[in-house]
């Protein structure tokens, strides 16, 4: 039923209370709009599961991703692997008790051996077993995060499509969130003009770059005005670059200094998001002396700027929160493209998925 038409049949029950007719009224709104309390998991694309200097050589990490527990570890060549958690032989969890051993992956529990490609190479009680096969997930490392592919079987992963000169950009801190939302609803934020201001409070905002649909990538640049404690706004530019729902790129210019942020949000459970965020400054000056001016000045300056950027994010908390996922949003004209960021985000789930 439509609202309307739920309305209608309540108004024709003669002896109907009115709390009745409210509670009619309320359960029709929610089948009109199609509320949910998020959108479903689980998206597929690729997703953080650690920091690269967390897995050092010879490491082996236990991480929640998608509503499972996979293992990821680094042989002493430096590969980097993900796998399912647990060996396929007996089951024990290769995350607790099992180590890397050069170029393999030792089980705590009898000691069978596996190669980066998921085969098992020893057994202590003979001929390793054919169906003795670690299962793999894809992963790739970039922008100093570990990233891991989630899809359906057989799907050949699309590559992420990052700037690649991070020699020209100076780390300056990360933020590890929990958000109890989902990315889909993060990121929707990018392209929801009128939040900017209504929220956030800046005043101005223009679309310098209207948003484009590229397969997995999503940009967007907007222009806008930020308040200042001494009073006088500042310019603010901002370039948005989105690799499917778990890879972000927000590029900052303000007061002569660009910054980035890498934000990457993976849903480890249903509504439970890990939300990682890495800033870094654009590198200044020519000479030497000059290198060495602007290094320390963005070390002393980037904590701030960082504290600046989570106090932005942290006002997004109480909505992402809270609120509900409608199917059927009611869209004003200048909310930005919402419906269109709907359908591209329906390519990361299976097809008939209520995204």
């Amino acid at each position: 039923l439509t609202t309307f038409e739920a309305q209608d049949a309540a108004a024709q029950v003669d002896h109907a209370s009115q709390s009745d007719v409210t509670a009619a009224r309320s359960v029709s709104m929610q089948e009109a709009r199609q509320l949910r309390d998020a959108p479903p998991p689980f998206p597929f694309g690729w997703f953080a599961v650690a920091q690269c200097h967390e897995l050092r050589a010879g490491a082996v990490l236990t991480r929640q991703f998608m509503d499972r527990e996979i293992v990821i570890y680094r042989t002493q060549s430096g590969t980097v692997c993900a796998t399912e958690a647990y060996c396929p032989h007996l089951g024990a969890h290769l995350g607790h008790g099992g180590e890397v051993c050069g170029e393999e992956l030792r089980c705590p529990f009898h000691g069978f051996r596996f190669s980066v490609k998921g085969s098992c190479v020893y057994s202590p009680s003979g001929a390793p077993p054919p169906a003795a096969r670690l299962g793999l997930l894809e992963v790739r490392e970039t922008h100093g995060a570990i990233l891991v592919w989630h899809g359906p079987a057989g799907q050949v992963p699309w590559e992420i499509d990052a700037p690649d000169e991070e020699s020209e950009w100076r780390r300056v801190g990360h933020r590890i969130r929990h958000v109890r939302s989902h990315p889909q609803e993060l990121l929707e934020n990018s392209i929801d003009i009128t939040h900017f201001s209504a929220l956030h409070g800046f005043g101005n905002v223009g679309v310098s770059r209207p948003a484009t649909f590229d397969g997995p990538r999503l940009g967007v640049d907007y222009a806008l005005k930020q308040k200042t404690p001494w009073g006088s706004p500042v310019d603010v530019a901002l370039r948005i670059r989105l690799n499917g729902l778990g890879f972000a790129i927000t590029e900052v210019e303000t007061l002569g200094f660009t910054l980035r942020l890498v934000g990457l949000a993976t849903l480890v459970a249903e509504r439970d998001t890990v939300h990682l965020l890495l800033m870094s400054m654009r590198k200044q000056g020519r000479s030497l002396a000059g290198k060495a001016y602007w290094r320390c000045a963005q070390e002393v300056l980037g904590p701030f700027v960082m504290g600046g950027l989570m106090n932005q994010i942290n006002q997004d908390d109480p909505v992402w929160s809270n609120k509900k996922y409608l199917r059927r949003p009611a869209i004003a004209e200048g909310d930005g493209p919402i419906h269109a960021y709907r359908r591209w985000v329906s390519q990361f789930y299976p097809e008939g998925a209520a995204w």
